[in-house]
């Protein structure tokens, strides 16, 4: 019986283990998802022309490793400048809730190769792409700047033909800087619009709570011991603050009571 038990334990163990071996992804097969990605965002900004991509990942990584891993992740992305890449925004935190986070802006082509990288340096716990479709936005700019545009020489040709009646001129120059200021915030916002899609935005995470060393925890929870020790002193001392002051109206109140009761069993 023993033996038998032996054997499927083994067999189980086996088949856990195997299970564990399947679902890690290692950097061929991490590559070969991400060129299917690729591919089929590929085809779909060939389909529609006004697609804003923002994609995001979270890596979890071993806590020695965050550090290094962020800094090079920023490295890269600095160094890449055949892909115009540009970080907009890099934070890193330690202690309880160690992480970091990059957000960055690169052209289409230069996405998979920092998914990959970053897919690379751990365990991929979640993966998503949000796809904003600015067609509509980028044809109402457009309309908008072919307008102010037509105002602006309709003023400038006003401007001309008012020669030396100053009044109209006033009136004409202070309505055509209020154009040129609209026209160029309409610029603004058209290039803006035009980057987006011309440019993905991409944001990486990394966290360590899949593979946080064992004593990490008890470690954090014995530096904090003093501190919390000391806090915890401060609350009953405060508490003792609050209470004290009502002695002097409990313990009258208590021997009236007393008091009150003796004589009304005394009638009794």
């Amino acid at each position: 019986m023993r033996n038998n038990a032996l054997i499927i334990y083994l067999i189980i163990a086996m088949s856990v283990l195997s299970g564990c071996g399947q679902n890690e992804l290692n950097p061929y097969q991490a590559k070969k998802t991400f060129d299917v990605i690729s591919d089929s965002e590929a085809s779909q900004r060939d389909a529609t022309k006004f697609l804003a991509y923002e994609h995001y990942i979270t890596v979890d990584i071993n806590e020695e490793e965050l550090t290094p891993a962020y800094r090079k992740a920023v490295a890269a992305c600095v160094d890449d400048r055949k892909n115009n890449c540009t970080i907009l925004d890099a934070k890193i935190s330690s202690g309880k809730y160690a992480t970091a986070h990059i957000r960055l802006r690169v052209k289409p082509k230069g996405v998979n190769k920092i998914l990959e990288s970053v897919a690379n340096k751990g365990d991929v716990v979640e993966e998503s792409t949000h796809v904003e479709d600015l067609a509509l936005p980028v044809a109402d700019n457009e309309k908008r700047l072919k307008m102010l545009t037509s105002h602006r020489d309709r003023l400038l040709s006003l401007q001309e033909k008012a020669d030396n009646d100053i009044e109209s001129l006033i009136k004409i120059s202070e309505e055509l800087a209020k154009v040129q200021s609209e026209l160029e915030n309409a610029r603004g916002r058209n290039a803006h619009l035009l980057q987006r899609v011309d440019m993905d935005i991409v944001n990486v995470t990394f966290t360590v709570e899949g593979n946080r060393s064992f004593w990490t925890p008890i470690e954090q929870s014995l530096s904090r011991f003093l501190s919390r020790f000391s806090q915890g002193i401060s609350n009953v001392i405060t508490g003792l603050a609050y209470f004290l002051p009502w002695l002097f109206v409990i313990i009258p109140a208590l021997f009236g009571f007393r008091s009150f009761w003796q004589r009304k069993k005394k009638m009794r």
